[in-house]
């Protein structure tokens, strides 16, 4: 029966069963590597977006533990903010040539879940050292967050002499445990 076919048949039937065996060898042998392939090239690339991970960390560590100062959860409940405050700043005080004029008790607001304990320091001094102050607690002062500053020239009648004050707002800010909101 084979003598009988013609080159063109036999040509014909050779082709067809070289393209059965390529997609049988597709099928078996080829697939595999190139799936393989393809998730290599997946995977290094995520290998390389991954490389600056720990410092990614790292940022996000420190992003939380602002936010964490802010609402209030780093510090402990037993510790008395407002005399971590008084011990900050008159250290400071002392060391810097200002004068400590009022510290009042802090006052506290609830409200959505929330207190806000809001604490003020009046000092008196000079103006570059003033700001110092406030870098200072801004940075090393970890019972709340410093939000605002005000600044007021105060003139002496008996003296005629003008002297600077710096009103600092510290606001420390916690969430309520209510069985509502837990």
């Amino acid at each position: 029966m084979m003598n009988k076919l013609t080159y063109k048949k036999k040509l014909q039937y050779v082709l067809i069963i070289s393209g059965v065996f390529m997609v049988v060898l597709y099928q078996l042998a080829l697939s595999d590597t190139i799936d393989l392939a393809m998730e290599t090239g997946v995977m290094e690339e995520q290998v390389a977006n991954n490389k600056n991970a720990p410092e990614e960390i790292a940022v996000i560590k420190q992003k939380l533990a602002k936010i964490e100062q802010l609402i209030g959860t780093q510090v402990a409940h037993d510790l008395d903010v407002h005399q971590l405050l008084l011990e900050s700043v008159t250290g400071y005080v002392q060391t810097n040539n200002l004068v400590l004029k009022d510290f009042p008790q802090p006052f506290s607001i609830s409200d959505k879940g929330y207190t806000t304990k809001t604490a003020l320091v009046i000092v008196e001094g000079d103006f570059i050292q003033l700001l110092k102050l406030s870098n200072y607690i801004e940075n090393n002062y970890q019972g709340g967050k410093l939000v605002a500053l005000d600044f007021k020239i105060n003139n002496e009648l008996r003296t005629r002499t003008r002297k600077l004050n710096s009103t600092i707002y510290l606001q420390n800010v916690k969430a309520e445990n209510h069985e509502e909101n837990s």
